[in-house]
């Protein structure tokens, strides 16, 4: 595995976890993985890692990114207006794409095509992507994965939830009280999933931990997105949810993103993954690993 830093704008840098397929034969398209608000490229580990059951290195090669202001990606001058909206991480996406390209080290990436794998946050990112991703970089969009994904329309919770997110990412103890009521089924998670968790929520900037509830859940990329899907054709996307996920609970998963990509001529399948809430890449990586190979 390899750790990159790509520069998208002139005060953004953009940390990248690559690796490249043990199978030299595999034909297989890249994985770009995209976390949830309050995650990074460590999200992934489950899938990415060389030592564990659902590692998917052996046939894929994988882009795990840590987005702006998460992990060990910078932080942009936080003077611009909303530096962390969705568009704005999107970009990033793109611009990480085009890069490697263009990269002689790296183009053999995406000489089989990519997926985009976004769980909740990254998966409206996911979809942002379209909107800027360049039409040669685009036509090698294979579909999607969306793990627990956020809509692509505007969400505005109740008062009570949006007051638990803005301190749930304070402090250790607040993050493990958010992994235990709001996020996981914690007897699903190992002590070193819980530990990756606490790292990458208190290792996050202030402006990027309020960003999401403070306005980026609340855009609307619909329209966007809509006007390159329907450009499109082909793509296939394969969603999934925690059966007893509260934070992006099925009916809302079902009616405003499912239904709204299969309005815009996606392939959808949706698949309900027992005995889980959100963080289903730690809790039940097996059920992404499947997805993958189905895609």
């Amino acid at each position: 595995m390899s750790s990159l830093y790509f520069q998208t704008t002139n005060d953004a840098s953009i940390n990248v976890k690559i690796t490249q397929p043990t199978n030299k034969e595999s034909q297989k398209p890249l994985l770009v993985f995209l976390h949830y608000w309050g995650g990074t490229s460590m999200t992934w580990h489950k899938l990415t890692a060389p030592d564990t059951p659902t590692s998917l290195i052996s046939e894929y090669p994988t882009l795990a990114i840590d987005l702006r202001g998460w992990g060990k990606s910078t932080s942009p001058i936080a003077e611009i207006d909303n530096p962390y909206s969705v568009n704005n991480t999107a970009s990033d996406v793109s611009t990480v794409l085009s890069q490697i390209k263009m990269k002689q080290d790296h183009t053999q990436l995406l000489q089989h095509g990519f997926v985009l794998v976004g769980h909740s946050m990254g998966a409206k990112i996911a979809m942002a992507s379209l909107v800027h991703l360049s039409k040669d970089i685009l036509d090698l969009l294979k579909g999607f994965i969306l793990v627990a994904p956020a809509p692509p329309v505007a969400l505005d919770l109740p008062a009570d939830m949006k007051a638990q997110q803005q301190v749930a990412y304070e402090s250790e103890e607040s993050i493990r009280w958010t992994i235990a009521n709001v996020l996981s089924n914690a007897h699903n998670l190992t002590d070193f999933d819980e530990s990756i968790i606490v790292q990458d929520s208190l290792g996050g900037t202030s402006s990027a931990k309020k960003s999401w509830p403070s306005y980026g859940m609340k855009e609307d990329i619909s329209q966007q997105v809509a006007q390159v899907l329907d450009t499109s054709s082909g793509l296939r996307a394969r969603v999934l949810i925690g059966e007893d996920d509260f934070v992006e609970p099925k009916e809302r998963v079902e009616s405003e993103v499912v239904r709204f990509l299969e309005k815009h001529g996606v392939k959808v399948t949706l698949k309900t993954v027992p005995g889980v809430r959100h963080l289903i890449p730690l809790e039940d990586p097996i059920s992404i690993y499947e997805e993958v190979y189905q895609l």
